[in-house]
C-alpha cells in the first residue's frame, strides 16, 4: 500500500491529459492484437507496458482544452526543456507547447536520452540553474548534446 496517492493522482492526470487515446470500445476490440504486439516487442516488459495503456480504460476521454484554449498566454518568460529521447514526453510536445505559448517560451533542445534532462545532463542542469537562480534564458533553439556539453 502506497504512503500517498501519487500513483492514482498521476494516472488521473495522465488520462485526463490524453485526448488521443483510443476509446474503450476500440481498446476492447484491439486488446488481443495489442497484447501480442507488446509481448513481441518486449517479452519481459510488454505486459507491464500494456497495463499502462489500459489504466485509462473506462475513464472519460481526455480533453483538448490545453491544445484548443491555451494559446498566446501573457506570461513571464519561461524555459521549456525537451529531451529528444524521452519515452514518456516526446520532444514534439515541448515544441507544440512553446508554439501555443508564443513568445514567452524558450525551448532548450536536450539531445539526450531518458525522461527529463536536468538530472542526466550537466549542460541542461547549468542552463536551468541559470534561469531559476538568475533569470538568464539561453537563446531560443539552444541545445545540449548527448555528451552533456553545450553546443
Amino acid at each position: 500500500m502506497p504512503l500517498d496517492n501519487l500513483p492514482a493522482a498521476l494516472m488521473a492526470v495522465n488520462c485526463a491529459d490524453d485526448p488521443d487515446r483510443p476509446a474503450a470500445a476500440q481498446v476492447t476490440r484491439d486488446l488481443g492484437r495489442l497484447r501480442a504486439r507488446f509481448e513481441e516487442a518486449s517479452p519481459v516488459f510488454g505486459r507491464y507496458r500494456l497495463t499502462q495503456v489500459l489504466m485509462c480504460y473506462g475513464r472519460p476521454k481526455g480533453t483538448d482544452f490545453i491544445r484548443d484554449e491555451v494559446k498566446d498566454v501573457d506570461t513571464p518568460r519561461m524555459l521549456l526543456v525537451g529531451t529528444r529521447g524521452d519515452p514518456a514526453t516526446p520532444y514534439r510536445w515541448t515544441v507544440e507547447t512553446a508554439e501555443r505559448l508564443g513568445s514567452s517560451a524558450v525551448v532548450l533542445d536536450n539531445r539526450g536520452e531518458g525522461h527529463t534532462g536536468y538530472g542526466s545532463s550537466k549542460c541542461v542542469h547549468r542552463k536551468v540553474d541559470a534561469f531559476l537562480l538568475y533569470g538568464t534564458l539561453p537563446p531560443d533553439g539552444s541545445s545540449c548534446g548527448s555528451d552533456h556539453d553545450a553546443e
